[in-house]
C-alpha cells in the first residue's frame, strides 16, 4: 500500500508539473501573439498617418484621368505609347495641409524612366508657386512608398516570430544587427578606409553573430561557423588568384559606370558579401543535421556520419548553387528584356552585361561545394571528442 501511495504521489507531482509547465507555455505564447498583435496595429496607424513627421510636402491624390497622346520613339524605331495623367490631390501635412491641387503627369508604357499614379496614392511634390497663400502650381517629386514597404515588414516580423519563436526572434536580431555592421561599413569606406580589409572583418563578424544568436554557443554553431569562414576564405582565394592570372580580361564594369572609385575592389567586396549567404546556410545545415544524428543516435559510427553529412550536403549543394543564379541574374532581368528590345544579341548581354553577376555566382558556388567537406570534417571531429568525454 505504502508503494503505491509513493507512486501514485509521484505521478499525480509529475502531472502537476507537466501541467503547469504546458500552461505556462501556452501563456508565453499568447502573450507574444498579443504583443505581436498590437504591435502590428501600432505599426499599420503609425505608417499610415506618418505625414506630419516628414519636412517635404506630401500630397494625397484624390482622382485621376488619363489620355493618349501621340507615340514615342527611339533610335532603333520602336515605339510606345505616351499618356498624360490630370490629377487632383490633397495635401496632407504643412502649412497648406487640406488644400486641393492639380498636378500633371506624362508616363510611358514601359515605364523605364517615369511612374503612373492611382487614386490613393501618396506622392512628394515641390511646390513652385503660391498665390493668395494657396498652391498655385506643383510638381510630382517622387512617390511615397514608406508604408508599403513597413506593411511588408510587419508581416515578415509577424510570420517570423510565430514560425520561429524565440529561434525567430533571435534571426530577427541577426538581421538587425547585420544591417548596423553593414552601415558601417560603408561608412568606414567613405572616410577613406580599405574596402576589402573592412569587408573581409565585416564578414567575420556577420558569420559569428548571425550563426551564433540563432543556434547559440555550441560545438554546433563552432562547426558552422568555422566551415563558413574557411569555405568563404578558399573561394575568395580562387577568384583572386584567376582574376589576377587573367588580368581581369573578360571582366567589364560598364553596369558600375556611375561608380566615382576604383569598381575592383567594390566588386571584390561583393562577392565576398554575397557568397556569405549560401555558405552560410548549407554549413549550418550539415552541422545540425549531423549533431541531431549524433543526439538520437550517440552509438553511429563515424563512417555513418560521413556519409550521410555527404548526402545532405550534395542535395543542398544542387539547390543553393541554382539559388544563387536566380538571386543574381534575376535583378538584371529589366535591364535585359530593355538591351534584347533594342537589337543586341544574347552573348553581347552576357558577355558585357551580366558577366559580373554570373562570376558572383560561381565564386558563391565554388564556396558552397568548399564548405561542405570542411564544415563535415570539423563537425565529425566535435562529434569525436563529445564521444570521447572531451568538453
Amino acid at each position: 500500500m505504502k508503494i503505491s501511495f509513493r507512486n501514485e504521489s509521484i505521478n499525480g507531482l509529475v502531472l502537476i508539473f507537466t501541467g503547469s509547465s504546458n500552461k505556462s507555455k501556452a501563456l508565453r505564447i499568447s502573450a507574444i501573439i498579443i504583443a505581436l498583435m498590437a504591435v502590428s496595429i501600432f505599426g499599420y496607424y503609425f505608417m499610415s498617418t506618418n505625414e506630419a513627421y516628414y519636412s517635404r510636402t506630401i500630397a494625397k491624390i484624390i482622382s485621376v484621368t488619363q489620355t493618349k497622346e501621340s507615340l514615342a520613339y527611339d533610335m532603333n524605331g520602336n515605339s510606345e505609347q505616351i499618356y498624360k495623367q490630370n490629377m487632383k490631390a490633397v495635401v496632407m501635412n504643412g502649412i497648406h495641409k487640406g488644400e486641393e491641387i492639380l498636378l500633371e503627369n506624362r508616363t510611358s508604357y514601359s515605364k523605364v524612366t517615369d511612374s503612373s499614379y492611382n487614386v490613393n496614392d501618396e506622392v512628394f511634390i515641390r511646390i513652385n508657386k503660391v498665390a493668395a497663400d494657396k498652391i498655385a502650381s506643383a510638381d510630382i517629386k517622387d512617390f511615397k512608398r514608406d508604408k508599403y514597404i513597413s506593411y511588408i515588414a510587419i508581416l515578415f516580423i509577424i510570420l517570423i516570430v510565430l514560425i520561429g519563436g524565440f529561434k525567430g526572434l533571435r534571426s530577427l536580431t541577426s538581421v538587425l544587427v547585420n544591417i548596423i555592421i553593414c552601415s558601417i561599413v560603408i561608412e568606414l569606406y567613405l572616410h577613406g578606409f580599405n574596402l576589402i580589409l573592412v569587408s573581409s572583418i565585416a564578414s567575420i563578424l556577420f558569420i559569428i553573430v548571425s550563426i551564433a544568436l540563432v543556434s547559440g554557443i555550441n560545438k554546433k554553431t563552432a562547426s558552422a561557423v568555422i566551415g563558413t569562414i574557411a569555405g568563404t576564405f578558399f573561394s575568395m582565394m580562387i577568384a583572386i588568384i584567376v582574376i589576377w592570372v587573367t588580368k581581369a580580361k573578360g571582366l567589364y564594369y560598364e553596369e558600375m559606370e556611375f561608380m566615382v572609385r576604383p569598381p575592383e575592389e567594390i566588386f571584390i567586396a561583393e562577392i565576398l558579401i554575397g557568397t556569405l549567404g549560401g555558405i552560410m546556410d548549407i554549413a549550418i545545415s550539415i552541422s545540425s543535421a549531423l549533431n541531431e544524428l549524433f543526439e538520437k543516435s550517440p552509438a553511429i559510427e563515424n563512417k555513418v556520419l560521413i556519409k550521410s553529412g555527404m548526402e545532405i550536403g550534395k542535395d543542398i549543394m544542387g539547390t543553393m548553387a541554382n539559388t544563387l543564379v536566380f538571386a543574381y541574374v534575376s535583378g538584371s532581368i529589366p535591364m535585359i528584356l530593355l538591351w534584347l528590345r533594342n537589337g543586341f544579341s544574347t552573348f553581347t548581354i552576357v558577355q558585357f552585361n551580366i558577366c559580373l553577376e554570373i562570376i558572383r555566382a560561381l565564386v558563391g558556388s565554388i564556396g558552397i561545394v568548399i564548405s561542405i567537406p570542411i564544415t563535415l570534417f570539423i563537425s565529425v571531429l566535435l562529434i569525436r571528442k563529445t564521444r570521447h568525454g572531451e568538453p
